[in-house]
C-alpha cells in the first residue's frame, strides 16, 4: 500500500502558499485544509491506483481524511471515508475480514488491503508529507495546527 501526494503543474500556483510570502505561522487550520498545498492524492498496491484523477486536492485535507480511515480502521469513531473539496466524489472504507476494502466512486477499481498495512502506508505518508512542507515552508514548524499534527505523528520540528 502506497499513499503519496504530488504538486500539480497545474494548479501548484494557486495555492496560497505562493501568495503568503512564506509565512505561514499564523494560518488557521480550516484555511491550511482548503486553501494551502494544492496537488494530488495517490493509493496504490500492486500497481492499482484509486487516487483521483485531478490535482487539486488540498494536503493538509488529504491528511486530516487519511488520519480519520486510519482511526475508523482500528475500531475507533470516525468517518471511512476520503473526500475531496469542491465535488461530491469520495472514496469509502469498508471493514472486511480483518482488511479495508476501499472503493473510488470516481472508478471502476477497488482496492482491498489489511487494517495495519493501511495504517503503516498512513503514517509514511503524514509524515513524509509533514516533513516536505516544513523544509520547503519553515514557518510552519511554528503554526500550532502543524505542530499538532507533528506531534500526534512523532515528529519534532527545529524552530523556524
Amino acid at each position: 500500500m502506497e499513499i503519496s501526494f504530488s504538486s500539480s503543474p497545474d494548479y501548484v500556483d494557486q495555492g496560497r502558499e505562493r501568495a503568503q510570502g512564506g509565512d505561514l505561522a499564523a494560518v488557521s487550520r480550516a484555511d491550511l485544509e482548503w486553501y494551502y498545498f494544492l496537488g494530488r492524492l495517490s493509493i496504490s498496491r500492486s500497481g492499482v491506483e484509486i487516487g483521483p484523477p485531478w490535482g487539486w486536492a488540498p494536503l493538509f485535507y488529504a491528511i486530516h481524511c487519511v488520519r480519520q480511515v486510519m482511526v475508523f480502521a482500528q475500531g475507533g469513531n470516525a468517518l471511512g471515508k476520503i473526500d475531496f473539496t469542491e465535488n461530491d466524489e469520495f472514496i469509502s472504507f469498508h471493514l472486511e475480514q480483518g482488511g479495508l476494502r476501499m472503493v473510488p466512486t470516481y472508478l471502476e477499481s477497488e482496492l482491498y488491503c489489511s487494517v495495519d498495512e493501511f495504517v503503516t502506508a498512513g503514517v509514511k505518508f503524514i509524515r513524509e508529507e509533514l516533513e516536505r512542507v516544513v523544509t520547503e515552508y519553515p514557518s510552519l514548524a511554528n503554526n500550532r495546527h502543524v505542530c499538532a499534527l507533528s506531534l500526534e505523528a512523532g515528529l519534532e520540528f527545529p524552530e523556524a
